[in-house]
């Protein structure tokens, strides 16, 4: 049986088999013999160009690997889009903001600026007092030392106002032998002893040293000075006095405090010996009165002691022991640092 030939292809439409061929069609000609075969014809013609333009026709996709003149490729199956389908793009669906943002980030900021602030302003304030205070702080400066012997006094109605003591420049230490009358806590026991003894026509004063106050009823330049005093206290009634103490004190004055150590020394021991009932040497008294002249003052308070050690020159002089004790005692007193 022969191979029947023919370049005609079978498309099913609608479930029918129509013919397509590459050739020219044949136009078939319709014998009609009335009006409504015609209508009839041409409604056929129309339903089947109909069928054809609702035919969902697959289009080729552009290859350029595939060959259409070679049967042999076969080309990879891809999905295929219909010429009449609609396609939907896909829509994506607004982002909405978040709230939190627009809330965190000026809070955020806010608080950083805020420390920020905080920091720079301590910091700048710390710098800006240092560099102040120390611009502002006032230069240590030693004390002056006062060279004019004029005193500066002021005077009101009712008599002259005393002047306070300048600025020690010169310490020097005491080194004495003394009668101790005792030793209190407070200034008030110690002063209520002293008054006694010097109401009973002795000598005596009050030195504070560590906290406590002690009561001196007399100085000498030796031990054995004092001892003697000590003597004279007990035939009176004053059996608690120590006599030979030994007593340091750190003596501190404007101008040569050494020249007033040296004078308190020499006095102590001539008012000792008149006390004592000793005689005393009349040149030794003069060489400390003029010991005493050489020593320079720089106020009111200073000229008082050296008049009381004037007036202790005296009383030696005169052989009243007691009262040139006392005198002593105060300056010594006033004296100390």
């Amino acid at each position: 049986m022969d191979k029947q030939t023919s370049d005609t292809v079978k498309i099913k439409i609608n479930g029918k088999d129509r013919p397509v061929s590459d050739k020219e069609p044949k136009t078939e000609e319709y014998q009609i013999s009335s009006w409504e075969e015609k209508l009839q014809a041409e409604k056929e013609i129309a339903s089947a160009k109909k069928e054809e333009e609702d035919f969902p026709w697959l289009l080729p996709e552009d290859d350029d690997t595939i060959f259409e003149d070679d049967p042999k490729v076969v080309t990879p199956k891809k999905k295929k889009i219909l010429s009449n389908s609609t396609v939907t793009p896909f829509v994506y669906s607004k982002k909405t903001k978040s709230k939190s943002n627009f809330v965190t980030f000026p809070l955020k900021q806010m608080f950083t600026v805020i420390l920020m602030a905080i920091f720079l302003g301590v910091g700048f304030g710390y710098i800006a007092l240092n560099f102040l205070s120390n611009k502002d702080m006032p230069d240590a400066s030693v004390p002056t030392v006062v060279t004019n012997d004029t005193p500066d006094t002021a005077s009101t109605e009712g008599g002259d106002t005393e002047e306070p003591a300048a600025a020690s420049t010169s310490t020097e230490t005491l080194q004495l032998y003394a009668v101790q009358g005792g030793i209190f806590s407070t200034k008030e026991g110690a002063d209520t002893v002293s008054s006694n003894i010097k109401n009973k026509g002795f000598a005596s004063t009050v030195i504070e040293a560590d906290g406590s106050f002690t009561v001196l009823a007399g100085i000498g330049k030796e031990k054995a000075e004092t001892e003697a005093l000590n003597n004279l206290y007990k035939q009176n009634s004053f059996n608690d006095f120590w006599g030979g103490k030994q007593l340091s004190l750190s003596i501190a004055t404007t101008k040569s405090a050494d020249q007033w150590v040296s004078s308190i020394v020499t006095l102590s021991s001539l008012a000792s010996q008149a006390t004592n009932g000793q005689s005393v040497n009349q040149e030794d008294i003069v060489a400390v009165e003029s010991q005493i002249k050489e020593i320079e003052t720089a106020n009111e308070t200073e000229k008082s002691l050296l008049s009381k050690l004037s007036e202790a020159a005296a009383n030696v002089k005169g052989n009243k022991g007691w009262e040139a004790q006392q005198a002593i005692l105060e300056v010594v007193a006033s004296l100390q640092s």
